[in-house]
């Protein structure tokens, strides 16, 4: 089968910006970093995409322990379960169809930076950055 937007693609990829990291500005700083957090996880070449979903810290399963459970729309239908670290950055998440594994930053408690590696259901992993805001305190 031919690709014929392929060497477009390529050729516009060489164009588009490398990376969203570092343009968004941190929400003030937080003591908990439970609540709604939003952002995209973008790639230049295969899009950016919503991501939306709450935290909630786990002090009982270690220092800065986060588990959450996010959406990515378009991307999965499933809902992400993200276990994560806020003293390290790491994040990790899986559904039916999507996982991600995220190494980056959070600042405040409030902004998260990472690069993910996001694999779906066909095996096909792409780098990808992530950035997520967080919005507010859960109801």
């Amino acid at each position: 089968m031919k690709t014929p937007w392929l060497p477009a693609a390529l050729l516009l990829a060489g164009c588009a910006p490398a990376t969203i990291l570092g343009q968004t500005s941190a929400p003030a700083p937080v003591t908990d970093a439970g609540g709604n957090w939003s952002g995209r996880l973008s790639h230049p070449l295969a899009g950016t995409y919503v991501v939306t979903g709450a935290f909630t810290e786990r002090p009982d399963q270690g220092a800065g322990a986060l588990t959450g459970l996010f959406t990515v729309d378009k991307l999965s239908a499933d809902l992400i379960t993200l276990t994560g670290n806020l003293n390290t950055g790491t994040l990790k998440g899986e559904s039916g169809t999507l996982s991600l594994d995220c190494q980056g930053k959070f600042t405040g408690k409030s902004l998260y930076e990472g690069r993910c590696t996001a694999t779906n259901a066909t095996n096909l992993g792409v780098e990808a950055d992530l950035v997520l805001t967080r919005t507010a305190t859960t109801p």
